[in-house]
């Protein structure tokens, strides 16, 4: 017999949704500006030009803040294209593996992870009690590429069970090693990186724009071709980091298993990594992108610009009560949420309007490093 709380289940992403961190960025950042060594790696290379903003960074901030935006946005052509034939499972979000080597060669632990994680959480408002009362009324669950460093302390801190998570787990981070010699070179590499332009490519066919073509050949060579085959390389054949395709798989796990049809299914999202299960669920289950980025948006049933947690309760209370095409009409036209902020019904007629009013709001709630990545 159903119960009122098999009416809906909702699988919410973290990052975006639930909380304003990137964890993985912030980690890269914050281990480089802590990195006391960077003058005497390769000393004679200069990063300029500065923007306005890294004018106010270190030198550190400034090659965490920029390699983590270059090797994002190369992992959404390596995953959305099956660019790396001798990992045929890699997918965009799979960034969360590549960077590992880098945490370990600028001193990161697995308790440096965990401790980091729990004390730069940066919640979005009302996530707390917005769990709290979704839990009680139905099924929720927590999908995210985010580390289970990161998932861990975000459950801690919610009182939310972790059990119904999903997400990036890292087996013996401590155990893996790396010598002086590999952690030189992952470093030159990274100041190397902070050199290069962000990568443009066509977003239908993934060719890379002419000019950055022998940039891309090279950062997709030397990860795949020597840190792969190095011993702290371990981390990108061992770690399977739920990308895109992956926290397809999850969902789909866990609604075959439970016996959970798609008509039931609401997700919160936000980027690229959403995108397999949002196609999925295309026209069943409801979507809902939480001040979204990219392809995703446009793919979607409902965008909610605006700052509070509070929105995703208001949009599966109404999924509950009348179902997806309900939930469409009712803000069709786009209305205010009850918390503040704007929801939408997507449509092609709207989107062009939509997106970047998302963006703006993404980069306001936040950060501007953040809000840029996909």
């Amino acid at each position: 017999m159903q119960t009122v709380k098999d009416a809906i289940w909702v699988f919410l992403d973290n990052e975006g949704p639930q909380t304003k961190n990137d964890n993985a960025q912030e980690n890269m950042v914050t281990l480089a500006k802590e990195y006391p060594d960077w003058d005497r790696v390769l000393p004679e290379v200069e990063i300029v030009p500065l923007s306005k903003e890294e004018e106010k960074m270190t030198v550190g901030e400034i090659i965490g803040t920029r390699t983590y935006q270059r090797i994002s946005n190369i992992d959404d052509i390596w995953g959305d294209f099956h660019r790396i034939p001798k990992d045929p499972s890699y997918s965009s979000g799979h960034t969360l593996k590549v960077v590992l080597p880098f945490y370990k060669a600028m001193g990161a632990t697995s308790q440096w992870l965990y401790d980091f994680a729990k004390d730069s959480l940066l919640v979005v408002p009302n996530i707390g009690r917005v769990l709290v009362s979704l839990d009680a009324k139905y099924n929720v669950w927590q999908i995210s590429t985010s580390y289970e460093f990161f998932i861990k302390a975000f459950c801690n801190l919610v009182s939310f069970d972790f059990s119904r998570a999903r997400c990036t787990f890292v087996e013996r981070f401590d155990e893996i090693p790396i010598s002086n010699a590999e952690a030189g070179i992952l470093l030159a590499f990274l100041k190397w990186v902070a050199l290069t332009p962000v990568i443009e490519y066509d977003g239908k066919t993934g060719e890379v724009k002419k000019e950055h073509q022998a940039c891309y050949d090279w950062i997709t060579g030397f990860i795949w071709e020597v840190v792969y085959h190095l011993p702290v390389g371990k981390f990108l054949r061992i770690v399977h980091p739920v990308g895109q395709a992956q926290k397809r798989e999850a969902v789909e796990e866990i609604c075959r298993e439970c016996g959970v049809s798609k008509e039931k299914v609401m997700v919160v999202d936000d980027s690229q990594t959403g995108v397999q299960i949002v196609e999925w669920l295309r026209g069943v289950g409801l979507t809902m992108m939480f001040n979204g980025k990219g392809r995703i948006c446009s793919l979607s049933d409902i965008m909610y610009i605006g700052e509070d947690a509070r929105a995703i309760e208001e949009v599966a209370d109404l999924f509950a009560e009348r179902g997806r095409q309900g939930v469409i009409d009712y803000y069709t036209p786009p209305r205010e949420a009850k918390c503040g902020g704007l929801l939408a019904a997507v449509t092609p007629e709207n989107i062009g309007e939509l997106e970047p009013m998302s963006v703006k709001k993404r980069k306001e709630f936040r950060g501007v490093a953040i809000g840029e990545l996909t």
